[in-house]
């Protein structure tokens, strides 16, 4: 049956500082602060092949994403794409504009760096191109003629109308009008992190530097006259984020050995040891949310002393270059590994809600750089599997899992508690960490018990971290529904047949029509699981008995077989034939001989459960290792 999706908007948003230029981080403070009425979750809407590596950020404007890709795995067809942001689809591309330099759109037109190769290697010079939308001409403005591997890979700014970009060789800010023209530089004299970007606000902008091999934070006024400069221990690897927090004014940014934070006058505020990466800063909530070389996630504020303290830490699956974006009370990023991760974490305690793992063929690295950006609702990402991907808060999700009716632990409120797998609530879990299309889909799901000892019910809290909540005196709830009804009892005690659905509807309950997100799984139950084995030892020549635990789903003869050998490749095995009703569970005994001319030692056995209609084609489950010690 097919089903319509009417979104249901969650009335909770989170301002960002107004600009009407969109860049790196979402605006040109870079504060990584996003506005959207609805949770993003992994339901993946679209994504658009471009080839090579998109480490860039995709910055979403009227309905369209602007991206830039360059070199990477196998082919490659570079450009500044232009995509519809609804559908993926490509509607322009320059094959002469690559990199990995974030665009800006002003009005009409796009700003972002590239890179022109110089014949030599894998040095290229760094060029600035300007892309008028209307006409689709571009003009390219030739930034630093010092080679290197990068071009220009610093996202450029538009302030007052002026446009703002660095180059890495030695250290340049370049001031430039729309239209191309050099109004002058300011030169630092030594090599910064290639990366790094201005960042502007209230009349002055703010930048890495390095002069006389010292690495410095500068600021300038907007005529590029010099304010004042600040020393620091070690290369600035990121972009600063001038955010307020507490009331007070701040600029944020790391090097690769601290996090520092300084008034807008040049004076230090605090600094906090980390290991930095090209990861900015975003500024939410009055906390700062910066990723690491360690593969962390930190989320700081400030103590009664006004000293940077950590709030929380989240161990990723690696490094994380990618710069969060907080938005509705969640932080995403993702991480720079051979299995690039997008995460959501909840932005006040530090949990995770879901993850998308990308997963690469053999010889193959999908590593994320790129930043997440937010708007319309949905999460745009660029990936070095040649992928730009776009993630919805609403929509249908399709599961298909395979159930055993066997029992699974859950710890709730740090009880644990003994649940069929062959239930709406087994089937839930099992879907909660799912591989689907060269993608491992994982998402929390949190449980009430409060009402178990009295009714033996669990029922849903969260799932993805969205949770019960009332919306113009609506309650928006998770209810679950088969083909025909809601169901009345809690999820782990309704137990589900082959082949049949169930719909897990975050709605207020009314109907699956006005879900704004329904997960539909379809469960295939097998027959019959193994729950347990346990095995006594034995002497060559006498007989060990494995007692084996089985479940039934449905009525019927089933057929266990048990087996194994030892370091010495000995081999023994038994046989046990046996009924059983559905719902039914038994310890079904197998004796297995031990032949006199075996070898001593530990036997590694395994347990395989037939139906005896299909024995010994079909096997439905199994269950080990467990040892069987053999002695003389």
């Amino acid at each position: 049956m097919k089903r319509r999706i009417v979104i249901v908007l969650l009335l909770f948003a989170v301002l960002i500082p107004s600009t009407n230029a969109c860049t790196l981080q979402g605006n040109i403070q870079h504060t990584g602060n996003f506005t959207s009425n609805a949770r993003i979750i992994p339901k993946l809407e679209w994504k658009t092949y471009l080839s090579g590596l998109v480490d860039s950020t995709p910055v979403v404007v009227d309905g369209k994403v602007f991206i830039t890709n360059w070199y990477g795995w196998g082919e490659w067809q570079p450009g500044f794409y232009i995509l519809d942001a609804e559908t993926g689809k490509i509607l322009w591309n320059n094959s002469s504009i690559y990199g990995a330099s974030t665009p800006l759109v002003y009005g009409d037109k796009v700003v972002v760096g590239g890179m022109v190769y110089s014949g030599s290697g894998w040095d290229y010079y760094g060029y600035l191109y300007i892309i008028n939308l209307t006409t689709k001409d571009v003009k390219s403005i030739k930034l630093d003629s010092q080679p290197s591997y990068y071009g220009i890979a610093s996202s450029p700014i538009v302030y007052n109308n002026s446009i703002y970009v660095l180059t890495h060789s030695n250290g340049t800010l370049w001031k430039l009008t729309l239209d191309g023209k050099v109004v002058k530089r300011f030169t630092t004299g030594g090599r910064i992190n290639p990366y790094t970007s201005p960042t502007a606000f209230n009349e002055k902008v703010f930048f890495a530097g390095n002069f006389s091999s010292k690495n410095r934070i500068y600021c300038v006024d907007t005529n590029l006259t010099e304010v004042w400069n600040k020393s620091v221990d070690s290369q600035i690897t990121n972009t600063p984020t001038v955010a307020s927090i507490n009331g007070e004014n701040l600029l944020i940014f790391a090097t690769e050995n601290y996090l520092y934070v300084f008034y807008l006058n040049g004076s230090l505020k605090d600094k906090y040891p980390i290991n930095g990466t090209i990861s900015s800063p975003a500024v939410a909530y009055d906390r700062i949310y910066i990723g690491s070389k360690d593969g962390k996630l930190y989320c700081f504020g400030f103590n009664s002393d006004g000293k940077l303290e950590v709030l929380w830490t989240f161990e990723a699956n690696g490094k994380i270059d990618s710069s969060p974006a907080v938005s509705n009370g969640v932080v995403y990023f993702a991480t720079n590994t051979g299995e690039g991760t997008l995460y959501a974490i909840d932005a006040f305690k530090g949990y995770e809600l879901w993850h998308y793992r990308l997963k690469p063929p053999a010889n193959a690295w999908y590593n994320i750089m790129s930043s997440p950006y937010i708007a319309n609702n949905k999460l745009y990402i660029g990936a070095d599997s040649g992928y730009v991907y776009c993630f919805n808060s609403s929509g249908e999700m399709n599961f298909n899992v395979t159930l055993l009716p066997v029992n699974i632990t859950l710890t709730i409120n740090g009880k644990n508690y003994e649940v069929r797998e062959n239930t709406a609530l087994g089937a839930l879990i099992k879907a909660s960490d799912y591989i689907k299309d060269g993608a491992e889909i994982w998402f929390n799901v949190t449980l009430d018990d409060s009402w178990y000892e009295v009714y033996g019910s669990l029922f849903i809290s969260s799932i993805m971290g969205l949770k019960t909540k009332n919306v113009d005196g609506k309650w928006i709830y998770w209810s679950i529904w088969n083909e025909t009804s809601i169901l009345t009892v809690g999820a782990n005690l309704y137990y589900l047949n082959d082949n049949e659905t169930i719909y897990y509807c975050y709605g207020d309950g009314s109907c699956l029509d006005n879900c704004s997100v329904l997960l539909k799984i379809k469960a295939h139950v097998k027959p019959v699981g193994i729950l347990n084995l346990t095995v006594t030892s034995a002497k060559l020549g006498g007989n060990a008995t494995v007692y084996v635990d089985v479940s039934s789903a449905k009525d019927g003869w089933y057929v266990v077989v048990v087996s194994g050998l030892n370091d010495d490749g000995d081999y023994i095995a038994g046989i046990s034939t046996f009924y059983l009703k559905a719902g039914e569970s038994l310890k079904i005994p197998v004796l297995i001989h031990i032949p006199q001319r075996n070898t001593v030692g530990t036997y590694k056995l395994f347990a395989g459960v037939y139906e005896l209609s299909s024995y010994p084609n079909k096997l439905i489950d199994w269950f080990g290792a467990v040892n069987c010690e053999v002695t003389q």
